[in-house]
């Protein structure tokens, strides 16, 4: 296409939450933009933003059009295929395309007035800056924060966009969301055996000898050369542990030249450990390897179906490897990085510096290097969903690992998306394989795969002389009657617990509930302390004496007597990990205790390291929440205890047998993987729940067979697309007129028969606003899905103009 010097204009991509692409006029003094680059533009009477360029027209359709400000990049950020895949996800997600922007791009390349910057703590006094780039430092110094606003004004300068681009890119700037986001790494010391020692006996053995005198020092080198052969190194805490030596002797033998000790980030590896691992295939590993290739010729995506601790992973790094040999990049997903260090550790130590890891806790500086990193063909990427959104240039593979996990679905801001969903249509634009990696897949993705849409490769065995756990059910009703309970715990736990102990196993406990006590209330006049802004009662938090909403963070202090009538009657109701915490120590005073939860680890950090101390064996009971359920491979734990099972199953959605299915599975998995047979114990009252039956016989396919049944029954996904439609306001009245509007332009589009609600949801109320919802079925059969979604997007855009006061979330594919 061509272009004329008076008749030059361009689309872009405006980074807020409005329909539609934007038209601005390219001066005739600057250069044509790229694809892909940022601009600065006007947009409404003083706002200026950093929107991307979608393309380029000769043709306006549009009158009274402004220019554009300058062009912020010389070359694109964004990829031609990126751009496509943001259409795809504002068409899938009935989302705006400012949303995506929103929501693909890192924080460092959105820029817009109101911005506000920071200094970081590097030092610019020794660098050469210009002077522009000098007087915002030096602002800074004086004033911690200032809006770009703000610059623009000390600088009497409108196109400031440059200059607060180099200075990121310089790291001596921050923007707030940015700089909130960065946690320091934690540094852990590596300890080894200098290698000119290991390599000259002769020398090594003067060295015994003269340590000789000293009982502690030759007992700490002794018991090193037995655990590290090789001379490799070790963690010092690990090495303390597992010899029963201390720091100080380490030291020592560190100042007499005959050990080296090295700092790192806690899940960094020492550069001699970063080898290609040479993995054994099992018999039936290497069937399913052959098999995936072998379909790979077919099929776009595989549902790798292996049960706990069957090894999918070493399947994993043998398709990864294969793609590396051929040039093209890898993308490994996972449901949580925090919560998956294990495997991460793993890869390095197989891949080495070809992995890097991106996530929300990447700090600033370090998601500009690796988006760049990723544009230039960095091999390997291995990151949680938000991973999909970088620049790919030569995508050969996409592993989706834990796949039917809840994590890989967006809640907090639109789009909406799965990201398990979006990765297979991403490697549809590259022509790239997919798998799909679950010992609990999701309904939908085995269906695809019973249907042939996919194809299905199966591990029915664990790896190596590792055998499926021995799982049994303690009927809690029994148990009562006969006076079996201390606390929530039933005589047959107890003495198995005691029994692991005894032999040094590490016990797992799970309860899907976090605090002491969900429900406070008063035995005489029945009042319940409930949250003052969202419809659901306050949580007790023992340790803090604080009553907690779970959702708007509300805190009040526990009172002592009833707020109403003044007795002295409240009663806890309920139980979560905190109050089984506190009876586990009494039960068992002389084990080391911690939980796992978001109120005992609210930070990656803090989760990373609760995790890496069970796995080194530093405490024997680690009781938690549905975190300690990620895929952990746990080489001392000889029992799962699961408290209250039941309770998950009667959850009010239609997803929620699978949900209590997978948990319960996944949780059983951790149990018994090594050659010692795990055992795990699952407390329920109603304990010929049909699901619960299921988890016993550790059959998924049987599973699914009865799950798929009642979803046909009840015409629910797969056989359907579901479309939630959320709407909030402060105001019921208005809400009620909200859902009234929106009612009437659903039954435009769709059979009545097909539109449910709207309906109060089981929580109706949050942060003091009223909620109702709509759930469309959409059955693919009958109706143009596509078509529907884009008339839809039509319908809500009028809806919010008429009711601006109310929120409107669109939900497509809930979960």
């Amino acid at each position: 296409m061509s272009f004329t010097q008076k008749n030059r204009f361009v689309e872009v991509i405006i980074p807020l939450a409005v329909e539609g692409l934007f038209t601005y006029s390219i001066p005739e003094d600057m250069d044509l933009p790229k694809v892909g680059s940022r601009v600065e533009v006007e947009f409404g009477k003083k706002k200026h933003y950093a929107a991307i360029v979608r393309r380029l027209i000769n043709t306006p359709t549009v009158s009274n059009i402004k220019s554009i400000v300058q062009i912020i990049d010389d070359e694109p950020i964004v990829t031609e295929t990126q751009l496509l895949f943001w259409d795809w996800m504002s068409r899938y997600y009935v989302a705006t395309i400012g949303d995506v922007m929103n929501t693909s791009l890192i924080s460092a390349f959105k820029l817009e007035s109101n911005t506000m910057i920071l200094r970081t703590l590097e030092d610019y006094t020794s660098v050469d800056l210009t002077d522009n780039e000098f007087l915002i430092l030096e602002a800074l110094e004086i004033k911690n924060q200032l809006s770009i606003m703000d610059i623009q004004n000390i600088l009497q300068k409108k196109n400031i966009l440059p200059i607060i681009k180099k200075l990121i890119e310089k790291n001596f700037i921050s923007t707030r969301e940015e700089l909130e986001n960065q946690d320091s790494p934690v540094k852990v010391k590596w300890i080894r055996i200098k290698p000119s020692l290991m390599s000259d006996s002769k020398q090594l053995n003067t060295v015994i000898s003269e340590l000789e005198k000293s009982e502690k020092q030759i007992n700490h080198l002794l018991h090193y050369l037995r655990i590290c052969k090789k001379g490799e190194w070790i963690k010092s805490k690990l090495f303390h542990q597992q010899s029963k030596t201390d720091s100080s002797t380490t030291n020592a033998l560190i100042k007499k030249a005959i050990y080296e000790q090295i700092e790192l980030n806690k899940y960094e590896l020492p550069e001699s450990e970063q080898k290609e691992a040479i993995h054994t295939l099992s018999e039936l590993q290497s069937k399913a390897l052959s098999d995936i290739q072998d379909l790979f010729k077919s099929k776009q995506t595989i549902l790798l179906q292996g049960v706990t601790g069957s090894g999918k992973t070493i399947i994993y790094t043998e398709l990864i490897q294969e793609a590396l040999k051929d040039g093209k990049q890898v993308l490994f997903l996972v449901p949580e990085i925090s919560l998956t260090t294990q495997l991460v550790k793993r890869l390095k130590q197989i891949f080495g510096d070809k992995i890097i890891e991106y996530h929300s806790g990447v700090s600033a500086k370090d998601k500009i290097s690796i988006w760049k990193a990723v544009s230039n063909d960095h091999p390997l990427i291995v990151g949680a969903r938000s991973a999909i959104h970088l620049p790919f240039s030569n995508l050969g593979l996409i592993i989706v690992d834990e796949e039917h996990d809840p994590s890989y679905k967006q809640h907090e801001s639109s789009p909406y998306y799965n990201a398990r969903d979006a990765a297979t249509y991403l490697a549809s634009l590259f022509k790239a394989k997919v798998i799909l990696g679950s010992a609990t897949p999701s309904i939908e993705s085995y269906y695809n795969a019973i249907n042939e849409k996919y194809g299905l490769v199966v591990l029915s065995d664990r790896f190596g002389e590792s055998i499926m756990p021995d799982i049994k059910l303690i009927p809690l009703k029994l148990e009562q009657q006969l006076g079996n309970m201390t606390g929530h715990y039933s005589k047959t736990l107890i003495d198995e617990i005691n029994a692991q102990l005894s032999k040094s196993k590490q016990i797992l406990v799970f309860r899907n509930r976090r605090g002491y006590s969900p429900i406070v209330k008063c035995g005489n006049c029945n009042y319940e302390t409930v949250c003052d802004r969202c419809d659901i009662h306050l949580t007790l938090h023992k340790f803090s004496n604080k009553l907690k909403c779970h959702i708007c963070g509300i805190q009040k202090v526990m009172p002592t007597t009833c707020p109403e009538c003044n007795m002295a009657t409240l009663k806890i109701l309920g139980f979560g990990t905190e109050q089984l915490e506190e009876e586990m120590n009494a039960l068992f005073p002389s084990a080391k205790i911690k939980r796992l939860d978001l109120d005992a680890a609210r930070t990656r950090k803090s989760q990373r390291e609760i995790i890496e101390e069970f796995e080194d064996g530093d405490f024997d009971i680690l009781v938690g929440t549905q975190m300690i359920t990620k895929g952990f491979d746990f080489e001392k734990v000889g029992l799962v205890a699961i408290i209250q099972a039941d309770q998950m199953l009667f959850y009010p959605d239609f997803r929620s047998h699978e949900r209590g299915y997978q948990l319960l599975t996944q949780v059983a998995g951790r149990a018994g993987r090594r050659q010692d047979q795990g055992n795990v114990l699952i407390q329920a009252f109603s304990v010929n729940h049909p699901i619960l039956s299921l988890v016993l016989s550790q059959d998924y396919p049987k599973f699914y067979d009865h799950e798929i049944t009642e979803r046909k029954h009840f015409n629910y996904p797969p056989f359907t697309r579901l479309i939630k439609i959320e709407l909030r306001n402060p105001k019921p009245q208005l809400l009620t007129d909200t859902c009234t509007d929106l009612y009437n332009r659903l039954k435009s589009l769709l059979d009545k028969n097909y539109i449910l609600g709207p309906a109060e949801p089981h929580i109706s109320r949050i942060k003091g606003s009223y909620i109702k919802e709509f759930v469309l079925k959409l059955d693919k059969s009958k109706i143009d899905i596509s078509k529907f979604k884009s008339a839809l997007k039509t319908e809500l855009i009028q809806l919010k103009s008429d009711f601006s006061s109310t929120r409107i979330k669109v939900d497509v594919d809930p979960n």
